[in-house]
């Protein structure tokens, strides 16, 4: 067969009855999980109360938006240099305030994001974290 073409039928496809179930189906308390799902491991918990703790450090109580004309409260702490890319979430110099519209628009990776050092490309700054 050769891609692109249409799968080639040997029999012509008939009108029958629809499909019925042949079992019934169950119920079953053995896939049920008697304890929930924690949504964050302690570990990830404790590194988010650090980077609390550092943020409010760094920024105060109630820091201004890092875009230059923004001038809004920042409601977010983002980190130019991903964790993905190698950066620390507890590192205060990968952090800046940000209000949540600019940082929606920061983390589409505009070039300007780029200049002016808000965000951080891989091979520019991920090997030196």
């Amino acid at each position: 067969m050769r891609r692109g073409q249409p799968l080639a039928r040997r029999t012509r496809l008939t009108a029958r009855k629809g499909l019925t179930r042949r079992t019934e189906l169950t119920t079953t308390t053995e896939l049920a999980r008697v304890t929930p799902l924690r949504p964050m491991s302690a570990r990830r918990r404790a590194e988010n109360r650090e980077r609390r703790e550092i943020a409010h450090a760094t920024f105060g109580d109630a820091p201004l938006c890092a875009i230059p004309g923004c001038g809004r409260l920042a409601d977010d702490v983002h980190e130019p240099l991903t964790r993905a890319r190698g950066g620390s979430i507890t590192d205060p110099s990968n952090m800046v305030p940000l209000c949540r519209d600019c940082h929606d628009v920061v983390q589409r990776g505009p070039q300007w994001a780029y200049d002016l050092g808000l965000m951080v490309h891989s091979w520019d700054g991920g090997d030196a974290a």
